[in-house]
């Protein structure tokens, strides 16, 4: 893969893109709604049965972190998913509750002196193979 620049420009001033997230114990996946705060737990046998959880019942949710980072980081994991898929996050906001976590995605601040922005663009960064 190659990691170069494609435009005609790549003085950049000096400006580097700088991370979406703010720094926080909470791992990325269970962030609930901000930074400092953790996404709830999941019911027992997903709210359906009361009780111990039992194994190996095919009725009974596995359980997850609901969050839609969760979702995009470890469950997609499992549909063999193709290259990039993983960094793709819910970038909508709505009323209410609209905090999603995007670990490796930065605001785009790699201007240069003919086109200063502002811009209100996120990005990712690729990966050297």
């Amino acid at each position: 893969m190659s990691c170069t620049c494609n435009c005609k420009c790549c003085a950049t001033n000096g400006k580097q893109d700088y991370p979406i997230e703010k720094e926080s114990n909470i791992p990325f996946e269970s962030r609930g709604s901000s930074p400092s705060t953790e996404a709830p737990e999941m019911l027992p046998n997903g709210g359906l049965y009361s009780g111990s959880c039992p194994a190996g019942r095919a009725w009974i949710p596995t359980k997850i972190v609901p969050t839609s980072t969760y979702f995009t980081s470890e469950l997609l994991k499992q549909a063999n998913p193709p290259p990039g898929a993983l960094d793709q996050y819910v970038g909508t906001n709505r009323p209410g509750n609209n905090y999603t976590a995007m670990p490796n995605v930065h605001w785009y601040n790699r201007t240069s002196k003919q086109n200063q922005g502002p811009f209100n663009i996120k990005v990712t960064h690729c990966k050297k193979n």
